[in-house]
């Protein structure tokens, strides 16, 4: 579980990159929204691992 926990972690930091990098000025809408479709699937990826976790916990329960 630890390295689940350590991919979550690596996931929310490239977010929050990517966030940053969206925020540009100089940053057309297309491109902004073509950065948020990709922030979308990172986030089904951070929840797939989080349901990953869920069920190793009740497996070894």
């Amino acid at each position: 579980m630890e390295r689940i926990d350590f991919a979550n972690d690596f996931i929310y930091q490239a977010l929050e990159k990517l966030l940053n990098i969206s925020q540009d000025v100089h940053m057309n809408d297309e491109q902004r929204q073509a950065i948020y479709d990709v922030i979308e699937d990172i986030e089904e990826a951070r929840h797939a691992l989080y349901e990953l976790k869920n069920e190793m916990r009740i497996q070894r329960a």
